[in-house]
C-alpha cells in the first residue's frame, strides 16, 4: 500500500462510530513523513510564522465567501515548549495568551494537545497547532473533558475528517471538526467551572435547600444533596484536588473534603470506607471511597457537597454526567 494511505480508517469500540464513517464522506489529512515544521519564532520574523497567519486568514476568508475560495489544506507546526514558556513568565504562561499569538482558538490547541486546563504545562517538549480552527477528538479518550466532546458530537459527524498525529514517535487518531468551538459544557470543564458526577449511576434523593429532616420531621436546610445508591459503589473525586479532611462524625459517618481550585470543595458523606490519606492529591474520576450507611443515615446514599470559599452551594448545574 502506498505511503500516502497509511491513515486508515479509525478503529474505535464505539461501534456507533464506525457506522456512521461508512455513511459520510472523510477526507484524511497526513504528513508523509511525520515530521511537522518548527516555527522557532512566534512573530514576523519566522516564515512560517508568516505562513501560519497566511492560512488561518485564508480559512476565514474561505469561509466568509461561501465557496468562492478555497479551504487550505491542513497542516500541523510545532513549537518547542520551553520556547513558549520563555515568552512569559512562568506564573502568566496561559493557554490564552498563546492563541492569541498565533491567532488560533485555544479550545483549537487544547484538544489537539490533551490540554485539560488554561494551565497548559505538560511533559512533551512541544506544543502542536493547526492553520486551520477546529476541534480535534481523540479515538481513545483519556479524560472526562475528551469523554464529553466524543459523547456530544456523536450524534453527527457531518463536515469531520479523520487525522493521524505522530507524537513522541508513537501515531494517535483524531476525528477533526474543522471550525467548531467548545460546547458551553465543554468550555465550563476546561475552565474548572464544573464537576464529574461522584458516582458511576445514582439517583439524587434529596435537594439541596430547605427539606423536612427525615428524623425529626422539621424543616431544615440540607446543604448538599443525597444520591442513592447501592452499598460498596464506587465513590468518585469529582475534580483534581487535595484531600483537606478526613475522618468520622456522629452525623455524616465516614467522611472526605477535598480542596480544590478557584476556592471550590466538594464533601462526600455517609461513606462505608476510603482509600486516602490526608493532604494526597487527587485526580478526577479518582475512586476515594465507596458508598456506605455511616453517621445519621436512613439506608446507603452518598451525602454529597460543593462549597464555594466555604459557603455551599447547590451541586446540580455544576455537576456533569460522564458515564
Amino acid at each position: 500500500m502506498k505511503k500516502a494511505y497509511r491513515c486508515r480508517f479509525l478503529h474505535t469500540k464505539w461501534i456507533a462510530i464506525i457506522v456512521l464513517f461508512f455513511f459520510i464522506p472523510v477526507h484524511v489529512f497526513c504528513d508523509d513523513d511525520f515530521s511537522y515544521p518548527e516555527i522557532k519564532s512566534l512573530d514576523n520574523t519566522d516564515p512560517l510564522y508568516r505562513q501560519l497567519q497566511d492560512d488561518v486568514s485564508a480559512y476565514y476568508r474561505a469561509v466568509h465567501s461561501k465557496g468562492k475560495f478555497p479551504v487550505p489544506v491542513l497542516k500541523i507546526f510545532q513549537i518547542p515548549l520551553h520556547k513558549v514558556i520563555s515568552l512569559w513568565k512562568e506564573a502568566d504562561t496561559t493557554i490564552f495568551a498563546l492563541s492569541a499569538r498565533l491567532n488560533i482558538p485555544y479550545d483549537t490547541i487544547a484538544s489537539l494537545n490533551h490540554i485539560e486546563n488554561p494551565l497548559f504545562f505538560k511533559n512533551s517538549p512541544f506544543i502542536l497547532f493547526p492553520n486551520i480552527p477546529g476541534i480535534f477528538i481523540p479515538e481513545d479518550p483519556s479524560s472526562d473533558l475528551e469523554q464529553i466532546m466524543l459523547s456530544w458530537r456523536m450524534q453527527s459527524l457531518d463536515g469531520s475528517h479523520q487525522v493521524t498525529i505522530n507524537r513522541k514517535g508513537e501515531n494517535e487518531r483524531f476525528l477533526f471538526f474543522p471550525g467548531q468551538r467548545f460546547h458551553p459544557v465543554e468550555r465550563a470543564y476546561f475552565l474548572n467551572l464544573m464537576f464529574r458526577f461522584p458516582l458511576k449511576k445514582g439517583k439524587i434523593t434529596s435537594s439541596f435547600g430547605v427539606r423536612q429532616n427525615p428524623f425529626s420531621g422539621h424543616p431544615e436546610v440540607h446543604n448538599g444533596i443525597d444520591i442513592g445508591a447501592p452499598e460498596g459503589t464506587e465513590v468518585y473525586a469529582v475534580r483534581d484536588g487535595v484531600v483537606k479532611k478526613r475522618g468520622y462524625n456522629d452525623l455524616y459517618g465516614n467522611y472526605i473534603l477535598i480542596s480544590h481550585s478557584n476556592g471550590y470543595q466538594s464533601f462526600y458523606g455517609h461513606l462505608k470506607d476510603f482509600n486516602i490519606d490526608l493532604n494526597t492529591k487527587v485526580y478526577s474520576g479518582m475512586v476515594i471511597g465507596w458508598v456506605g450507611t455511616t453517621g445519621c443515615s436512613t439506608g446507603p446514599h452518598l451525602h454529597f457537597e460543593i462549597r464555594k470559599d466555604g459557603s455551599p452551594e447547590d451541586p446540580v448545574p455544576l455537576l456533569q454526567r460522564v458515564e
